[in-house]
């Protein structure tokens, strides 16, 4: 998996962000590749933490489902929404903490994102 991720960064790289460096005023921008990087990063992080949660709570589904099929499901239905919830709420931060970096590295001064306001 490492290689795979390793293989596409440079492919992202040479094939959009390099292409942008030679285009603007010899500024290094990697938007792309540390974006496709970070989010990998997040993905495995977010597949294992799901894994740890799914296999606990199986565990307890199939514990409750010999007490009553009610309950199991129940302990089922909740965990399963423990799990969605802290995996959406781990990308949603990591795509936070992106937008600030970028917005306080790359975007300073006049040249914000914010003062794009469609004026031609």
């Amino acid at each position: 998996m490492g290689v795979f991720v390793g293989v596409f960064a440079l492919i992202i790289f040479f094939a959009v962000d390099f292409k942008s460096n030679a285009n603007s005023d010899n500024s290094w921008f990697v938007y792309t590749t540390v974006s496709f990087l970070l989010g990998a990063t997040t993905s495995v992080v977010s597949g294992y933490i799901g894994m740890m949660i799914a296999t606990y709570a199986n565990t307890r589904t199939a514990y409750n489902c010999t007490k009553s099929l009610a309950l199991g499901f129940q302990v089922a239905y909740r965990s399963g929404c423990v799990m969605g919830f802290s995996l959406v709420s781990l990308g949603l931060l990591v795509l936070l903490v992106l937008i600030l970096i970028y917005r306080a590295v790359y975007f300073t001064g006049s040249n914000s994102a914010y003062d794009a306001d469609g004026n031609f």
